[in-house]
């Protein structure tokens, strides 16, 4: 009884040291992230070319607003932080029940996520959000004048970051889905032929605007994306060995054959 109740000791330390250090890591994050409040929230707002209002900047219409603002800008930054240190925590837990090769696999595939998360956020910052908000923000200003709140421009910001980031991980769960067997490549491509619809479907939630340009600059890289995403799933599958296969089966009956003729012809 001793032997197990000191296995269950020790894992719950464990499990206490990691919550201890995710708690930690959303703590530095969102410190640094208030600290540095200015200056990211500076970041946030370049996409809009001070087109905001009038005087260039957002406006707040509650004495509260700002600083409710600056709170929860300070908690996604200890989120940003605290979800990757959370993650390889569980892995840290569940890594001793994997067999070496399936645990190398996971390590390298982690750090894969946050950076096609990152791509997709990058896309958002420097592409859709400049082109999305250069067209609300001219729209109409002959008739009304814009004058944004903190609050309005924000959730639109950290919308198109997040949900870009996350249709950034499509090529990665075909893959997944292929690696574990769950879906076979063949069947992901018979899907091909509605990924057109369901892009711009996704396009029209995810972008701030409705007009067909922007749709499409999101569409277009989800249709990218799933023929990289079945191109990851035949890799998955084994296609390079098959590949190699076939080609050496096909140079073989080809030689051969050509011996044979030369035999005959001698």
């Amino acid at each position: 009884m001793s032997a197990p109740r000191g296995a269950i000791q020790r894992f719950g330390r464990r499990i206490r040291f990691r919550i201890l250090w995710t708690i930690g890591a959303f703590g530095a994050g969102a410190s640094t992230t208030w600290y540095f409040r200015e200056v990211i929230f500076g970041w946030l707002l370049a996409p809009a070319n001070g087109k905001l209002s009038p005087y260039g900047l957002p406006i707040f219409t509650s004495p509260v607003e700002m600083l409710g603002m600056a709170i929860s800008l300070a908690m996604k930054g200890g989120l940003v932080v605290a979800v990757p240190v959370l993650v390889f925590s569980i892995f840290g837990l569940v890594s001793p029940l994997l067999d070496p090769r399936r645990r190398r696999f996971i390590l390298l595939f982690l750090p894969v996520i946050f950076l096609c998360y990152l791509g997709g956020a990058a896309f958002a910052y420097f592409v859709m959000l400049p082109t999305g908000l250069r067209f609300l923000l001219h729209f109409g200003t002959n008739i009304a004048i814009p004058f944004i709140s903190i609050t309005a421009y924000m959730s639109i910001v950290t919308a198109m970051l997040f949900w870009l980031g996350i249709v950034f991980e499509i090529p990665l769960v075909m893959f997944m889905l292929a690696k574990l067997r769950l879906v076979s490549r063949r069947r992901l491509a018979r899907f091909r032929k509605y990924v057109p619809f369901a892009a711009f479907f996704l396009g029209a939630i995810i972008t701030p605007t409705f007009d067909a340009v922007n749709q499409t600059m999101v569409a277009v890289p989800i249709i990218a994306l799933y023929e990289v995403g079945l191109f990851l799933a035949w890799m998955a599958e084994g296609g390079p060995r098959t590949m190699v296969r076939t080609a050496k089966a096909t140079i073989g009956g080809f030689l051969q054959g050509l011996r044979l003729r030369l035999r005959r012809s001698s």
